[in-house]
């Protein structure tokens, strides 16, 4: 026997011995077949196919739960939210306007003050030069007519020189009390470190306290307010009598140091 013969025998054998293999594959190499040539069902596209339609279903069923009645209140909501933004803005460019024209007010305000207290400060000047101004006049007028005096009337003009400065001076204090300036009344009074400087001091068994006994140079006072401190002589009492007392330049020194702090504060 050839050897095609043995093989046809061979395949005849295995046909009969099963018969139910018999004109068809196994079924995983048909399936793998299949699969290579495209031909087999897409387990995603049957899915997408399942699934498709329950979320349809789960749309629609969203979208019939929501009422007529709910979507008109949600819009009126939504128009009342929308009118009450607008009103908002408005107030709030309102109130930004209401805020440029105070600060252009308060501007012009301070702008009138110091425009003010410029011209009060001229005003208050311009009332005082004019009283400097007049008793200036007196003085050239006295040294005018001191200096035309005649050497043999020398001692008559003298008088006269002098009572015509007194009257100068009388005329300075009356100008500096109309402005509420007023001398110090320091002679003879106990020593006041805040109102005077003591440039001299003297001891004396005839006082109590420390006495101002000589006024050197006159101090002024505005109300409550020492223009000039008086220059004075203060007589103390003798050792035996003054015990522990403080000295009138220590207490000035300790009233100017107060004076300073009440300035800061």
């Amino acid at each position: 026997m050839t050897a095609l013969n043995a093989n046809t025998i061979e395949r005849e054998d295995v046909m009969i011995k099963h018969p139910r293999n018999h004109g068809r594959e196994s079924e995983p190499d048909k399936e793998e077949e299949k699969t290579m040539n495209g031909e087999g069902p897409s387990p995603s596209a049957d899915t997408t196919r399942t699934a498709e339609p329950g979320m349809q279903d789960s749309a629609a069923a969203d979208t019939q739960s929501i009422q007529p009645e709910e979507i008109k209140s949600l819009k009126e909501a939504l128009k009342a939210k929308e009118e009450e933004l607008v009103k908002k803005n408005e107030e709030l460019n309102g109130l930004k306007d209401l805020m440029m024209r105070r600060q252009a007010d308060f501007d012009n305000y301070k702008k009138r003050m110091v425009k003010s207290e410029d011209e009060y400060r001229k005003l208050a000047i311009k009332d005082i030069a004019v009283d400097v101004i007049q008793i200036n006049d007196d003085i050239l007028r006295a040294i005018d007519a001191a200096a035309c005096v005649n050497p043999e009337q020398l001692a008559a003009s003298h008088s006269a020189f002098i009572d015509g400065v007194s009257m100068i001076s009388r005329r300075m204090e009356e100008m500096l009390k109309k402005y509420g300036v007023h001398e110090i009344d320091s002679l003879n009074k106990e020593f006041d470190p805040c109102m005077n400087e003591a440039v001299e001091i003297t001891e004396s068994g005839d006082v109590e306290h420390d006495t101002i006994t000589k006024v050197y140079q006159k101090g002024f006072a505005l109300d409550e307010y020492v223009v000039r401190s008086a220059r004075v002589r203060v007589t103390r009492p003798s050792r035996n009598k003054q015990g522990l007392e403080q000295s009138p330049g220590q207490a000035e020194s300790d009233c100017r140091e107060q004076g300073a702090a009440e300035a800061k504060i």
